[in-house]
């Protein structure tokens, strides 16, 4: 997004933020300390947000725009992300806005990172499958060359 904080750059962006993003509901088992955190948040004018794995990644890469309209947006069910990896993102994402909360762990910050990743190939490929050709296709090919000659 640009840098320009215009009127009307901040109306096309909540826009965006309403239009590619959908409300966060808090799940009533997350540690304690994270369900207040997510009320103080809230207090000091903070909001959190769910996106799609492709939105998500999207919003990633504008820490700064996420700041000025007081926002963290957070992946959707989509990612699935288990309760311990879901707890380390959330933890990792709202440590720097609120310092006293408690940091992630590493090794299940890197896990959610992954699945993340994995959520944004496309349902068709699968989990763990190679986005190259596969074998079979290119057995295919080799039966059925293309023609070059007409």
């Amino acid at each position: 997004m640009a840098q320009d904080r215009s009127p009307t750059n901040a109306r096309i962006a909540r826009l965006v933020l309403w239009v590619t993003t959908s409300p966060f509901h808090p799940d009533p088992l997350l540690p304690p300390d994270l369900l207040d955190a997510i009320r103080v948040l809230a207090v000091k004018g903070w909001r959190l947000r769910r996106a799609g794995p492709r939105n998500h990644a999207v919003w990633q890469a504008e820490p700064a725009l996420q700041h000025r309209l007081r926002v963290v947006i957070v992946p959707d069910g989509r990612a699935r992300l288990s309760l311990p990896e879901w707890n380390a993102l959330l933890r990792h994402r709202l440590q720097p806005l609120l310092p006293a909360l408690a940091p992630a762990d590493p090794a299940l910050l890197g896990q959610a990172a992954d699945r993340l990743r994995a959520a944004l190939a496309p349902e068709w490929l699968g989990p763990g499958r190679p986005l190259g050709p596969t074998s079979a296709a290119h057995d295919l090919r080799a039966r059925h060359p293309l023609r070059t000659d007409r």
